[in-house]
């Protein structure tokens, strides 16, 4: 482990299966996952207490669950300094691998997706951009080697 100790690591294997986020309205949302980002919607799923829906997107391997509640509270303003952000605890973002970061930049400016800053190089030294979503939800894109 990264402290030092002698533990292992947990002896079952697993994969990612789904990251899941909460949205002011998949009539908004859908369409800019899928059109913009290239995601299918799978499926459509209404809530059984009638409180909302979920959809499932998917894109290759990896799905996004995304819910839409009645009563949903906004997110958190994220026009400030992206590292003032990740010193809160909790889930950050989403990122997606891309294989040009100067060709996905120019395709989402033509959409007039919203970026929070221009491609630049990052910690582990390839170059990666953010951009919100339609609830200003951050997303990173990132080129790099299939592996970290």
């Amino acid at each position: 482990m990264a402290d030092g100790s002698e533990k292992s690591a947990i002896p079952v294997e697993f994969s990612i299966d789904h990251a899941a986020i909460s949205v002011s309205s998949l009539d908004v949302s859908i369409p800019f996952y899928t059109e913009i980002l290239g995601f299918t919607c799978e499926r459509m799923i209404d809530m059984p207490d009638g409180h909302g829906r979920i959809a499932l997107l998917k894109k290759e391997d990896f799905t996004i669950e995304m819910f839409q509640f009645i009563d949903a509270q906004s997110y958190p303003n994220t026009d400030g300094i992206l590292i003032d952000d990740l010193k809160k605890i909790g889930v950050k973002h989403i990122a997606l691998r891309v294989k040009d970061i100067r060709a996905a930049a120019a395709s989402l400016k033509e959409k007039e997706v919203e970026f929070i800053n221009e491609p630049v190089r990052g910690a582990r030294g390839y170059y990666r951009f953010f951009i919100k979503d339609p609830d200003g939800i951050p997303l990173e894109l990132t080129e790099g080697p299939d592996s970290i």
